[in-house]
């Protein structure tokens, strides 16, 4: 992902002041003001008598270009305007159902699928949906080779392996057998369709269309809405495709308002008043509040995420005991039980028990900072030692969790300097290339798979391969290096599951890539009248706008 110069500023009242144990355990939720926001409605359809949803979110959108974003506030967008050839849904596992593909088929060993188109299919400035254009859309990405690049790219290295059979048959010859790829094709991102001829037109010096894309979405997409306006710091409004394939009911809302709200406490004022629909990521002291509304619907779920603070591979730290120390060092029941808590369950490393070839590692980490001491002095870490983490404005729990293992880490003499910064900037930083000695040592951060299965959620972490994209620590073993090629191409189920379970152990406890400690339930609040919402199997940050509707009576 390319980088842009950062605006920081220090958390000086986060680093020099001391927090008592009672503050750090209660009040989770950031308290702020709410800010009137005005925008410009455009004029409704009289299919319904309401027909906008407003939902209010925490994240700000990085970047609209489905070949590029990787954020969960650009997610909220891309979900109404994009689409894949097949999408997952919740079910009894993870169920695969048509979307932009009618149907699919595989040969016997699952090393060529073939993917047939719907008809009648049109991007949102009319022009078809067809292979060609398919094969286009994956082929741009495959050229940026930005962070979604890796979705796929683990199944696909040439263009030549896309192949258009004729006008709705779309084919990949993958070379070998890949037994998850149908799976993969139905990950949000890094498989949505997009009209490449159209971003092309706006071409400059070779970037494929990127720098107009990152902010346009006109006619790119098939899906039922369309980006209409915007301002990345406070709202965009989706309006409804009327051609879209797959038609409109009464029922159905014409317009969805996505407004930034970056204080839990506004935020649950919004949906308590009725004036946002459904809102993500509230304060957790207030669920029980919330829960005993009975205008309000709140819904938790424990997905695919896991939250983890990313090492950097730099020094003093290269060295396993080094990193162990700081695992051994983390408030683990402490984060659970008073910060979430208790809305979630304690990881077990990288990898959620939610996810294909999930493989617990041995023994579990635990708060021990007797260990940790021994350990850092194993290692030549000195008393009075300074390190860093960074956060972002808005991410309460995030910054409680620092100022409590900053505690933490006080009583064993390392010093914890916490930096906040603005969202995108904070993306930047833990995506783009700085060196590792030159970035803080402790990323925060939360990770999911691009879809149901172990390696897409370690590729990106731990992979030599993904620096400078998703890997924040620039963590890199050759052992792990191998046993990911290995399991990619595993002949077999059996070897496949034995490899993942070699990484999970080494990057966990071994040659730790990071401090693994929380798998929270996303919580959701809705108005009671919201019907068709159904949390997204993997990425929680993809809403389905045009599943959900408004009750009636």
């Amino acid at each position: 992902m390319e980088t842009t110069a950062t605006s920081m500023r220090t958390n000086s009242d986060s680093v020099a002041i001391r927090l008592d144990r009672r503050r750090l355990l209660t009040g989770t939720a950031a308290l702020g003001a709410a800010t009137a926001l005005t925008t410009t409605q455009p004029a409704r359809t009289t299919r319904a008598q309401d027909s906008t949803l407003t939902i209010a979110v925490i994240w700000t959108p990085i970047d609209f270009d489905p070949h590029s974003s990787y954020d969960p506030g650009s997610g909220f967008v891309l979900s109404g305007v994009y689409e894949s050839l097949i999408r997952q849904r919740r079910g009894d596992g993870i169920v695969l159902e048509p979307a932009l593909a009618a149907s699919w088929d595989r040969n016997d060993d699952a090393s060529s699928w073939t993917f047939h188109l719907r008809p009648h299919v049109t991007f949102q400035d009319g022009s078809p949906l067809t292979a060609a254009a398919a094969r286009d859309s994956f082929v741009r990405q495959m050229r940026l080779n930005l962070a979604p690049a890796g979705v796929l790219g683990r199944f696909i290295t040439s263009e030549d392996q896309i192949v258009a059979v004729d006008t709705l048959t779309l084919r990949f010859d993958l070379g070998r057998p890949q037994s998850r790829f149908d799976i993969a094709m139905a990950a949000p991102f890094g498989a949505s369709i997009m009209n490449a001829a159209a971003a092309m037109a706006h071409e400059v010096d070779g970037d494929l269309g990127h720098a107009w894309c990152e902010s346009n979405t006109a006619g790119l997409g098939t899906g039922p809405y369309s980006l209409t306006s915007f301002d990345r710091q406070s709202s965009m409004v989706l309006d409804h495709f009327a051609g879209y394939w797959g038609g409109w009911n009464d029922d159905q809302f014409d317009t969805v308002v996505i407004r930034v709200v970056r204080e839990a406490e506004t935020r649950r004022q919004l949906i308590e008043r009725g004036d946002v629909d459904l809102v993500e990521s509230i304060g957790l002291d207030s669920v029980d509040d919330l829960e005993s509304n009975p205008r309000l619907v709140v819904d938790r779920q424990t997905d695919m995420t896991v939250r983890y603070l990313a090492i950097t591979q730099t020094e003093p730290f290269l060295q396993p005991a080094a990193r162990q120390a700081l695992c051994w060092a983390f408030p683990y029941e402490d984060v659970l039980n008073g910060i979430f808590l208790g809305y979630g369950e304690l990881a077990q490393g990288p990898v959620s028990p939610n996810v294909h070839g999930f493989a617990a590692p041995a023994p579990p980490f635990t708060t021990d900072l007797d260990k940790a001491r021994a350990l850092l002095d194993q290692a030549g870490i000195p008393q009075g030692t300074k390190i860093q983490t960074i956060g972002f404005e808005g991410g309460a729990i995030a910054q409680v969790i620092a100022e409590l293992y900053q505690e933490y880490l006080s009583q064993i003499g390392i010093q914890l300097d916490i930096e906040i910064m603005d969202y995108p900037s904070y993306i930047d930083l833990m995506h783009g290339d700085m060196p590792a000695d030159e970035r803080p040592l402790l990323f925060p951060s939360f990770w999911s798979p691009d879809y149901d299965d172990a390696w897409s959620q370690l590729w990106p972490l731990v992979s030599c391969d993904a620096w400078a994209t998703t890997n924040a620590g620039h963590y890199c073993n050759d052992q792990v290096t191998e046993l990911l090629e290995r399991a990619n191409n595993a002949p077999d189920e059996t070897s496949y599951l034995q490899a993942l379970a070699e990484i999970q152990q080494i990057v966990t406890y071994d040659d730790p890539a990071g401090i693994y400690f929380a798998l929270p339930q996303w919580i959701t609040v809705l108005r009671a009248d919201i019907g068709g919402f159904e949390l997204h199997p993997v990425i929680s940050s993809y809403l389905d706008y045009y599943a959900m509707y408004r009750k009636t009576g």
